[in-house]
């Protein structure tokens, strides 16, 4: 956040007149984000020149003069805002309707206690810490989402959880079991996904293709190999099964993930996740990049796992998706929980200045 902020500053600072903006709230909380549409406003009004690119609608419709959309890197359409609306944008950005998911949520009751986090500490890169002291829980059957700004320990926590990490100080406890020590075979084993931040550099290995990927997890199943040999004609025929639940769009299963798009490989790797019927799924930034369509299917995913009585752990700085899916939400803030709260009473305000740092009493938080 604080990187894009001084971009910002520069391009401001350097008086352009042709501004693009790629994404320029990805990392902003919601009021930095009102203060950057604010400035924008006041850019046009000096004569300045803006073009913002952004997947989310709300943003498109809430700062934009007119809207150009495209698709498979054609322009589809450019209209003017007031002569549209979210659903025709939608409609146009996917070539179909998506209708959101308007499934009931009705409350239900808690299964059992899935993932204990306890006074927690996590050191990252050159020496910083990380994370100090959270404390989190999830239950069976529920998705619990955490909101932040980048860099306050989001990408620390789900590696931690999945091994990736050590933790200093702390305990993990895990469907009634104790991790002493953070290790990727003890957390695959016990059933813990993982969706990293970035699927490319964490999730998947680009030069390979369909096959080798889904197996990266599951080839030690006497299902995928036998005597340590790789079942190659029994593995391309449940790879291809999962190609196909997961409609992951691939001209072959040999072709190097890398050059498919940012949604069917996003697909491609909760296909490796959920394949393994896992008790909890840790994702993080799930949907970052995608076009509504591919969105809206991982959103379902998520959905099913809950409603399949698993437990979700949604990391993400997109709101809109975090107060529609989120059972519980939790706000973390320099490393700490700061801010929990339920479906019912969470509210963009709140939570904005809870990722700020502030209360909502306007006092410091943690």
């Amino acid at each position: 956040g604080e990187q894009q902020r001084v971009e910002i500053v520069k391009t401001l600072y350097r008086e352009a007149e042709f501004i693009i903006l790629d994404e320029p709230t990805s990392v902003l909380t919601p009021g930095e984000a009102e203060r950057l549409f604010a400035t924008l406003e006041q850019m046009k009004a000096e004569g300045k020149t803006v073009i913002l690119t952004t997947h989310k609608l709300k943003e498109v419709m809430a700062a934009a003069d007119r809207i150009s959309v495209m698709r498979k890197g054609k322009m589809i359409r450019t209209v003017d805002k007031a002569a549209t609306s979210e659903r025709e944008l939608t409609l146009w950005m996917v070539g179909k309707d998506v209708a959101a998911d308007s499934r009931e949520r009705a409350p239900r009751p808690k299964g059992n206690l899935l993932l204990d986090v306890r006074e927690l500490d996590v050191y990252a890169e050159h020496g910083r810490k990380a994370l100090d002291r959270l404390t989190l829980n999830v239950y069976e059957g529920e998705i619990v989402g955490v909101a932040g700004v980048a860099g306050n320990g989001q990408k620390e926590l789900a590696e931690a959880l999945g091994g990736l990490i050590p933790w200093k100080k702390g305990s993990v406890s895990f469907a009634g079991k104790s991790f002493n020590a953070a290790s990727v075979r003890a957390a695959i084993e016990a059933g813990i996904a993982h969706v990293p931040e970035n699927r490319m550099k964490s999730g998947l290995a680009g030069s390979l293709g369909a096959v080798d990927n889904l197996l990266i997890k599951s080839y030690r199943a006497a299902d995928r190999s036998k005597f340590g040999f790789l079942r190659i004609g029994a593995n391309r025929e449940w790879a291809q099964k999962l190609v196909e639940r997961f409609d992951v769009k691939t001209p072959n299963l040999e072709t190097p993930v890398r050059q498919l798009s940012g949604g069917n490989q996003q697909k491609l790797l909760f296909a490796r996740e959920i394949d393994r019927r896992p008790l909890l799924m840790v994702a993080v930034h799930p949907t970052q990049g995608l076009d509504v369509g591919a969105a809206e299917g991982v959103h379902r995913m998520l959905s099913d796992l809950r409603d399949d009585s698993k437990g979700v752990l949604l990391i993400s700085e997109d709101l809109d998706e975090i107060l529609r899916l989120a059972d519980r939400i939790l706000v973390i803030y320099g490393g700490r929980i700061v801010g929990e709260m339920g479906r019912e009473e969470a509210d963009r305000q709140t939570i904005g200045m809870y990722m700020a740092g502030l209360t909502p009493e306007k006092g410091v938080a943690g």
